[in-house]
Formats: C-alpha cells, sequence, structure tokens
C-alpha cells in the first residue's frame, strides 16, 4: 500500500513539472491576473522611457545639459571656428598686402625746331599734323560755326576763316617747336609756327580771321585788321 501511495506521488509531481515546462505554462505565467517579476535591469530601462511627449523631452534636455561643453583643440596659429549659437563677429577689413606702384611723371620731351609735313587747318588756330595737333599761341578763333553780322547781312565767318588760312598754307610745310617725332602719335602741343619765316598767328591775326589774345604778341596786327576792316572786321 505504502508502495502504491509513493507511486502516486510521483507521478503527480512528474506531471506538474511537465505542465510547468510546457507551453502551457509559460502562457499561464503571463496571464492579466499573474503577477510577473521584473529584474532591476528592467526597472530601470522602464522608468527612462517616456511616457509623453513633455516627459520625454524634459529627460532629453537633461541629458543634453549634461553634456560637457566642447573643448578647444585648435592648434597655435588658427582662428576657432564659430560656435553653434554664436553671434557673427565682423573683422575689420585687412590691409593691402601690397600698395600699388606710383607711375612716375612722364620725362620732359625735348622739343626743336622741327619741319612739319601737311598741315591741315581744323580752323583758325588749330593744325592737324599726322596724329598730333598744335594749337596756335597767341591767337583766339571764331568758332566753326561762328557767324558774323546781323539779319540778311549775316555770313559764316568762322567758315571762311578756316577756308583762308587753308589757303594761305596750301599743305606746305611749317616750322614749329615740336618734339621730333611730333605726328606719331595722338597729342596736342601749343607753339608758334611759321611758312618760309613768316609767322602763321601773325598772318591769321592781320588778315582779320581771328582775334588776338590780350597782352598776347598780336594785338597790333588785330588794331591794324580793324582799321582796315579785314576779315571780321569789315
Amino acid at each position: 500500500m505504502i508502495r502504491a501511495l509513493l507511486i502516486a506521488t510521483a507521478l503527480i509531481a512528474l506531471v506538474v513539472l511537465l505542465i510547468r515546462l510546457s507551453p502551457l505554462g509559460e502562457r499561464g505565467a503571463y496571464e492579466p491576473g499573474a503577477q510577473r517579476q521584473i529584474s532591476a535591469g528592467e526597472s530601470a530601462s522602464i522608468e527612462n522611457q517616456p511616457d509623453s511627449a513633455g516627459r520625454g523631452a524634459q529627460a532629453d534636455s537633461g541629458r543634453r545639459s549634461a553634456i560637457a561643453p566642447d573643448r578647444d583643440v585648435t592648434p597655435g596659429g588658427f582662428t576657432r571656428g564659430q560656435r553653434a549659437g554664436e553671434a557673427i563677429a565682423r573683422l575689420p577689413p585687412r590691409p593691402p598686402l601690397s600698395r600699388p606702384a606710383v607711375e612716375a611723371d612722364a620725362a620732359p620731351r625735348d622739343t626743336r625746331q622741327v619741319l612739319l609735313p601737311r598741315p591741315v587747318a581744323v580752323d583758325a588756330a588749330h593744325l592737324k599734323i599726322g596724329d598730333g595737333t598744335i594749337v596756335l599761341s597767341g591767337i583766339a578763333p571764331l568758332p566753326l560755326d561762328g557767324a558774323c553780322g546781323t539779319g540778311a547781312g549775316a555770313w559764316p565767318c568762322g567758315m571762311r576763316a578756316r577756308t583762308a588760312l587753308r589757303g594761305y598754307l596750301r599743305s606746305r610745310a611749317v616750322r614749329c617747336q615740336a618734339p621730333e617725332d611730333f605726328g606719331r602719335e595722338p597729342e596736342t602741343i601749343e607753339s608758334a609756327c611759321t611758312l618760309r619765316g613768316n609767322d602763321i598767328g601773325e598772318w591769321i591775326v592781320r588778315n582779320g580771321w581771328a582775334k588776338a589774345i590780350a597782352g598776347g604778341p598780336y594785338e597790333a596786327a588785330e588794331t591794324e585788321a580793324r582799321q582796315e576792316r579785314r576779315g571780321i572786321w569789315r
């Protein structure tokens, strides 16, 4: 009888063990009514999980504030870059590495009495020779489109003065105080010129085709032209 009781007890213990080891036994451990033992590591993980948006943001902010500020590892001789959130600093412009070279003034060119071929009268005071222009000194020319007289008696004295000077020159070479290479490049100089030894400026004023500059060498020639009613003085 005792032997049969021991065998029955052993069978019952074996059945209970098999039930606990089976899937049915594991599912029962997770039933709503069952209480589950939670380890210390799982408890810490659950506490750190945000239960709402506000608590999650607060925890995240706490973690960011716990981070130590960045350490300056910029090597010597270099400027550290801007930190996040810092205002942009405006630095003054650096001085130029080198100053532009100042061009030296051109050396004055030597001038002398030179013979200049084929002069063309632009008006009563300007001669075009090659690419250069000579302004005859001591005279005040009339505007090229200037008119003399009034009303029906007006006439284009500026054009007539140029025509008279061209007729006098007839493209003959003139001698002026000018550089040796005058006319090879665009330039303008002032000079007194002669044609076969005769002062061109004096001829123009004496014939009444230009006015003499006050205090200049041709005032007497203008007085004569006025008295004789030549050119613009008629």
